[in-house]
């Protein structure tokens, strides 16, 4: 009885959001690729239908954070999935197995394994999971109860020389292991082709962020965050095609002066925790106050896909330092310090994309992100940007006192904008 109450509650909170954004007349045409394969994973349970077609023989590794090089995995002839917790029901079964404070992102990894149902973790031969925080270190072991489960030790210090070489040796003894499970040598051109295959994948999310730059919004928040989302569960070669024809469209709605809401409404960044699919009350929330969430800096939106390869030379050595320097050094994860290079993110994209307001999403028991909130706040202050801090976890039970607060803050930012344009016009 217990896996069948899991299973609906899944099915249904995730239907939930999908068919709000199929109900949006103003969605794009193009956005329905990645609403049926949300719905196809989420709602219908079809992870083995999915992945097991492209597999054959391939090996599937599980992947929990965008510091592992997908590159290497692609090279082997496998495929990642990245598993990433957003699931309430599955949270509250993870919630038995650790600690009372851990965050949801891990209790939902931990309680999509125990609870015994059909998951994604399933199909998954291997494990990978980066040491960002303690919590995942934990949960990694954890894990290592039913899944075969390899830990890639994240260098905490990056502006390191030591710190990068030990990183470097970090993806050399995972392109080992990986090569030896998958039975297949990864050869020069076959790391080659890989990188310029989500090289390609990176172009076209770097398109949708620069559609998303323009002062008339031609996409909701929403809808562009799911479409990035759907990389974590699509093969990185039908993403690319996919959302290659949805910005197509985007780009004709550009040209057409099509507008999915005035140009004076609230234009928002969504910075800190990640809200993964389909705990999507925060973004909802403020999109269905009157605002628009045009960046965020999440490791599983924005920033997923954001840094290219800078592979100097095609040898095997080239690309796996161009590797090992694109998953490190423009990373801006709360996890190494110092991180001044966040700071200067969060500075560049609230000028590139014309930012009113930040919100800054806490999930409880995130300490790494909630510890940066001081430094976010007082340089976010020297701009004259508002910050509001939204801490929460999973549980749906606090939607009405969030959307309190979420509107109180965007009603004075609609307040402030009118009171510039009017001291303009003065």
């Amino acid at each position: 009885m217990r896996k069948e109450i899991f299973a609906r509650g899944i099915a249904e909170s995730s239907e939930a959001v999908l068919a709000e954004l199929e109900d949006n007349p103003d969605r794009p045409d193009n956005l329905d690729y990645f609403i049926d394969l949300m719905r196809d994973i989420f709602v219908r349970n079809g992870w083995a239908d999915r992945f097991l077609q492209h597999a054959d023989d391939r090996k599937i590794f599980g992947i929990y954070c965008m510091m592992v090089p997908e590159e290497i995995v692609y090279a082997a002839g496998a495929i990642p999935v990245r598993l990433s917790g957003g699931s309430y029901e599955a949270s509250c079964v993870g919630g038995e197995q650790v600690p009372r404070d851990t965050c949801p992102v891990v209790k939902a990894a931990v309680g999509s394994v125990c609870v015994g149902y059909p998951s994604p973790c399933d199909i998954c031969d291997v494990l990978i999971v980066p040491t960002t925080c303690d919590a995942k270190r934990k949960m990694g072991e954890e894990l290592s109860i039913h899944k075969e489960v390899w830990m890639l030790e994240i260098p905490h210090v990056k502006d390191n020389e030591d710190s990068r070489k030990a990183w470097l040796q970090q993806l050399y003894g995972l392109k080992t292991n990986i090569e030896r499970y998958s039975g297949r040598k990864i050869g020069r051109k076959d790391l080659d082709l890989s990188i310029t295959m989500v090289e390609r994948a990176r172009y076209e999310a770097q398109k949708l962020y620069e559609i998303r730059k323009l002062r008339k919004p031609v996409i909701s928040g929403c809808e562009a965050a799911l479409a990035v989302n759907a990389y974590c569960y699509d093969t990185a070669s039908e993403w690319t095609s996919a959302l290659s024809v949805l910005n197509d469209e985007l780009e004709n709605r550009c040209k057409d002066g099509f507008s999915i809401r005035g140009e004076d409404m609230p234009r928002i960044f969504l910075a800190g925790c990640p809200s993964v699919f389909p705990n999507w009350k925060i973004p909802s929330l403020i999109e269905e106050m009157g605002a628009v969430v045009v960046a965020d800096e999440s490791c599983t939106g924005d920033r997923y896909l954001y840094d290219p390869v800078g592979a100097t030379e095609k040898t095997m050595t080239g690309m796996m330092v161009g590797l090992a320097a694109r998953y490190l050094m423009p990373c801006v994860c709360p996890s190494f310090v110092p991180n001044e290079d966040r700071l200067y993110r969060l500075l560049q994209m609230s000028e590139e994309f014309g930012i009113d307001g930040v919100i800054y999403h806490v999930l409880k028991g995130c300490v790494i992100y909630d510890f940066e909130l001081v430094r976010v706040e007082k340089t976010l202050k020297e701009k004259d940007i508002p910050v509001l801090r939204i801490e929460t976890d999973y549980n749906p039970e606090d939607i009405e006192q969030l959307r309190t607060r979420i509107e109180a803050f965007i009603e004075m930012l609609i307040t402030r904008k009118t009171e510039n344009e009017k001291r303009t016009l003065i």
